[in-house]
């Protein structure tokens, strides 16, 4: 398990300086059309929408097995966002972390498939700088090579108060 955190860190820190300014997948990932993520992501970025938030980032992707997807958000300081990621059914684990500028980990969350696991991941964030983050996606899944998942982003319309997630 060492191992497989000096690689996640070893890829993430090398990857930083080619990374882009806007919210944007930095693999060559093909869109998906899997009606089930889609329809499940825009019935949760509309809840959201409904609580004021704004849609930032939104994508569906086929995403390899095992493999680590990097998305650089420029995100404002004391700003509230909402970070979702929606991994396939077939998934065995999947993962979602939130990294910052000198490549410490705001957010590590990680799911197993376990009977009843949920297949999403929602997670409130302030941003406790200006600048650019690094969301790092990956799902491992159940006898196939690579499958549909569900990536947004959405910002407080507000700025979120001191002290407050």
């Amino acid at each position: 398990m060492k191992v497989c955190s000096i690689i996640f860190t070893v890829l993430v820190t090398a990857m930083m300086p080619i990374l882009t300014v806007k919210a944007t997948a930095q693999q060559n990932v093909a869109a998906c059309t899997d009606k089930l993520i889609h329809t499940e992501l825009v019935m949760l970025d509309k809840e959201l929408e409904d609580r004021g938030f704004n849609l930032v980032q939104f994508q569906t992707m086929n995403m390899p097995s095992g493999a680590y997807l990097p998305v650089t958000l420029q995100m404002d300081a004391g700003q509230m966002y909402q970070i979702n990621f929606i991994a396939n059914k077939e998934f065995k684990e999947y993962s979602l972390t939130l990294i910052d500028k000198d490549r410490q980990k705001l957010v590590d969350r990680k799911m197993k498939q376990k009977s009843g696991a949920k297949h999403h991941i929602s997670e409130s964030f302030v941003a406790p700088y200006s600048g650019n983050y690094v969301i790092v996606l990956t799902q491992k899944l159940k006898g196939v090579k690579e499958a549909c998942a569900g990536f947004s982003v959405l910002e407080a319309t507000a700025p979120a108060k001191p002290g407050k997630k």
